[in-house]
């Protein structure tokens, strides 16, 4: 399906991933979460501190995304959480919004791109 098939009732997860596929090769997160905005045309979360980690947990837990980290500086992002005994951690799919919020510009520069069908 083109991306001028995509209405208000498309499931966000399906909206990404035809952009995506649109774009053919890898695109920051934040130019994911733009891209998506103004395909849908719908109200996505309000802010983009929202939609980066939105769009990060939609692509690596439901499209299996391969993520590349090149941007920035080649290592997994690492969060540093203010309290609680695990002072660092690494950036991964499992995390909550609030965690992914602590990064997000780091974030929005990590690259995705769907997984190479085989």
């Amino acid at each position: 399906m083109a991306l001028k098939d995509i209405g208000k009732n498309t499931p966000a997860v399906e909206v990404i991933r035809r952009v995506l596929e649109n774009q053919g090769k890898p695109m920051s997160l934040e130019e994911l979460s733009v891209s998506v905005m103004n395909t849908w045309g719908r109200d996505f979360p309000n802010t983009p501190y929202e939609q980066i980690p939105l769009m990060y947990k939609l692509t690596t837990n439901t499209l299996n995304c391969s993520v590349d980290f090149s941007d920035v500086g080649g290592e997994v992002p690492i969060i540093k959480r203010e309290e609680g005994a695990e002072d660092e951690v690494p950036l991964s799919p499992e995390l909550g919004p609030g965690d992914l919020n602590l990064i997000v510009d780091k974030l929005k520069q990590v690259k995705v791109a769907l997984p190479d069908e085989e």
